[in-house]
């Protein structure tokens, strides 16, 4: 992000405006374009910055949109660094606009949360998945002793507003999806 801001005219550490926001879509779009099919775009944010709602609701917001809207195939972007301020900001967009835009927002430590809404159901099954790292609807059932469709169904949904990334094996049983923690 840092690098996105001196392209885009931003000195400092406060991501502010619409108008700048607007600039840093059209380059985050790029990068996402640029990213490898079934990885993650992470956006570095500086120490102690801050990450405004206007900014934040043209550039990153947008573009979660746009991934939702499946205009970005296997890809998605994760949030690394975020003061608790621009987390704030970003939850405030989400709640205002009432869009249901959840996005992974990560630390140095790998502590990690959602911002955005996603339901504790929903929650508890990515919370699973990022302790494995793969996950299947089987091993669901055999872990948490979920029925097969509703352990499926909650990692189809976790993937449709890619909180995870799936791949799928054909086997001598069928089709099996395999879902993944993002890196």
């Amino acid at each position: 992000m840092t690098l996105l801001a001196h392209r885009i005219g931003i000195r400092g550490r406060h991501y502010l405006s619409r108008d700048k926001g607007e600039r840093a879509y059209e380059v985050l779009k790029g990068q996402l374009e640029a990213t490898t099919e079934g990885e993650s775009l992470v956006l570095v944010f500086p120490p102690e910055q801050l990450v405004d709602s206007s900014f934040a609701d043209e550039s990153v917001v947008r573009l979660g949109e746009q991934i939702l809207k499946g205009s970005f195939g296997e890809r998605c972007i994760i949030l690394d660094g975020l003061t608790e301020d621009s987390i704030t900001n970003f939850k405030a967009v989400l709640r205002l606009r009432g869009i249901k835009l959840p996005f992974l927002a990560v630390e140095s430590t790998g502590k990690w949360q959602v911002l955005g809404n996603l339901e504790a159901s929903l929650l508890e099954t990515l919370k699973l998945v990022h302790r494995k790292r793969k996950l299947t609807a089987a091993d669901m059932v055999s872990q948490v002793g979920l029925a097969v469709n509703t352990a499926s169904t909650r990692l189809k949904r976790l993937h449709n507003v890619h909180l995870v990334r799936r791949e799928y094996e054909v086997s001598e049983k069928g089709l099996q999806y395999i879902y993944y923690w993002w890196q």
